[in-house]
């Protein structure tokens, strides 16, 4: 399997990373979130987590995808489907004192973050050194994303990074993928996006770049792969798949 590139010469790609759940651990989130529920709300303590896990999921499921939709930032959506979770379980709250309660929850999740399963610095790092560039493109805000590379350490490791609040969309958007390619001058049939999420790699393969699908555990949602799609399932594949367009011009595993 493989994309060619017949018109450049064999040069340094451009790689650009999904961040949740492709770099940063985002579920992390789910238990800090319960803790600070059943804190805060010592009558459904016991639900916490099963509200965590419901605050998680509508969160991803509500931003506004459609590009015809108004732009709403991740914690606008956030505090309003926490909102809605808190009143399903019995709960009088509204949308102010559900953002403090995730403003507090994430900046303490900050402060623990971690890597996904086999992602280090080293490697991020050898991937900078065999690339022409390499981006960060995520759902986020863009405060709460350059905060936590920083808290991460993670920030020396993208030349650019593109938030969803920057340019007002979200992935799959095309919008998204386009303002990531500016962002470092490169062209799309010579750069990588890398995500564990199929729909994100939708809309990289809209815009020509080549989707790389980055997943540690069996796949379960392969069948809506964008045409031409990679898979890799170890960050050392990932290494491989740059050098060899170095040599050849081709993405190919």
């Amino acid at each position: 399997m493989a994309v060619t590139d017949v018109t450049a010469r064999p040069r340094k790609p451009h790689v650009f990373f999904d961040l949740g759940e492709t770099i940063v651990n985002l579920r992390d989130t789910i238990g800090v979130i319960a803790s600070f529920i059943g804190t805060s709300y010592p009558s459904i303590a016991r639900r916490a987590a099963d509200c965590a896990k419901s605050w998680f999921i509508g969160l991803g499921s509500s931003v506004p995808r459609d590009p015809s939709a108004k732009f709403e930032t991740q914690y606008d959506v956030g505090r309003r489907v926490l909102v809605r979770i808190l009143r399903e379980n019995g709960v009088s709250a509204d949308e102010a004192d559900a953002g403090r309660l995730l403003r507090t929850a994430w900046n303490s999740w900050q402060e623990r973050a971690r890597l996904c399963e086999g992602v280090t610095k080293e490697w991020l790092r050898e991937v900078g050194l065999h690339s022409a560039g390499v981006g960060a493109v995520t759902d986020g805000d863009e405060a709460d994303v350059r905060r936590l590379l920083q808290k991460m350490a993670l920030s020396r490791y993208f030349d650019s990074v593109t938030t969803s609040e920057a340019v007002k969309a979200y992935k799959p958007n095309p919008v998204v993928y386009r303002a990531a390619l500016a962002s470092l001058t490169a062209v799309p049939r010579n750069s990588l996006f890398v995500s564990d999420s199929p729909l994100d790699l939708e809309g990289a393969h809209a815009v020509g770049m080549t989707a790389v699908w980055f997943h540690q555990k069996p796949p379960h949602d392969e069948g809506r792969l964008p045409p031409g799609a990679l898979r890799v399932t170890q960050p050392k594949e990932l290494n491989q798949i740059i050098v060899r367009f170095t040599e050849s011009g081709r993405f190919e595993i």
